[in-house]
């Protein structure tokens, strides 16, 4: 059993519970995934990961962000006013002190799955299972899609680091590649023709975190893998960035900065809903591209489109 102080946030307070500064006695998971380790408390088979962050786990007492799972019998309306629908299963409400993310799809009823209360920092939030479509019987894994990515990318990008859908490949001789693109752009098949010319390390053939390290940007490999299937928990320096485009032959053409920015920003993953993480991530964004090589690379799929890249000296 580990303890675990409830850290300032009372979602709870709002449904009729109080749980003010009292500790908390719970089981407890933990993992780390782009340089954020994320933590959920409860009861014994409240805390089980699914296995696509097997990977990821980690053992730490205290963790940038905090969750505490409880079930609830009645699922009420949110508190708080509508200010996002993803287009998918989560909905984002929010109020003058936390916000709310509320989970629902109708195979389950109409009423929300899961919610989501988080603090305006992402550092501390309790999570409500709604016991009429989530059976305590049968496992529970409480940070499944989209839960665990919202939580960390809302975190990193209210603190100067961002999520882009991309590849990122490690060469033996070359170093850390970053290839981004949107669904269909190439990201698993330049994945599939770098392992097998060049026996690269894949830190994710999908979704890369970007953060600073220093003078120069590091990307973080995730969980949420592409249709490659393989995601590391490593990182590594990035040498170039490549925006993937399918083309009759293969061309790379430099990207200025402000037209790096605007690439980078269309395919990577912004709190469209926070002024403050918008302005952060743009800021980021403007720093890579002042710090990194950026150019546009129209491909062919075969192992040319390698050697381009090798041969390449911009």
């Amino acid at each position: 059993m580990a303890t675990v102080p409830a850290r300032g946030l009372n979602p709870a307070g709002a449904m009729g519970a109080d749980f003010g500064g009292e500790e908390l006695s719970a089981h407890r998971s933990a993992v780390r995934i782009g340089g954020v380790s994320l933590a959920i408390n409860g009861e014994a088979g409240d805390v089980a990961l699914h296995p696509g962050l097997d990977n990821f786990k980690i053992s730490a007492n205290a963790c940038d962000i905090e969750i505490l799972v409880q079930w609830c019998e009645v699922m009420p309306a949110p508190p708080g006013r509508k200010i996002f629908y993803s287009g998918g299963v989560w909905t984002l409400y929010e109020n003058d002190f936390y916000y709310v993310f509320d989970c629902e799809t109708l195979p389950l009823g109409d009423e929300p799955y899961k919610r989501l209360f988080v603090n305006k920092n992402f550092s501390n939030g309790e999570l409500l299972l709604n016991r009429k479509t989530v059976w305590p019987s049968k496992q529970t894994c409480p940070l499944e899609y989209p839960l665990d990515e919202l939580l960390v990318t809302n975190w990193l990008s209210l603190r100067g680091a961002v999520e882009v859908h991309g590849c990122g490949l490690l060469d033996h001789e070359t170093g850390g590649h970053l290839f981004v693109g949107n669904s269909g752009a190439g990201k698993s098949t330049t994945t599939e023709l770098w392992r097998s010319h060049r026996k690269a390390g894949v830190l994710s053939d999908d979704r890369v975190i970007l953060r600073a390290q220093g003078p120069d940007i590091w990307m973080h490999g995730t969980p949420w893998h592409g249709e490659v299937a393989l995601a590391s928990p490593e990182c590594a320096k990035i040498s170039r960035i490549f925006v993937l485009e399918h083309g009759a032959e293969n061309e790379i053409e430099p990207l200025p900065p402000a037209r790096a920015v605007g690439e980078l920003f269309a395919r990577c993953f912004p709190p469209f809903y926070s002024r403050q993480g918008l302005e952060s991530v743009l800021a980021f964004l403007q720093h890579i591209a002042l710090s990194v090589p950026c150019y546009l690379f129209r491909f062919v799929p075969d192992e040319s489109a390698v050697e381009k890249v090798l041969n390449f000296q911009g």
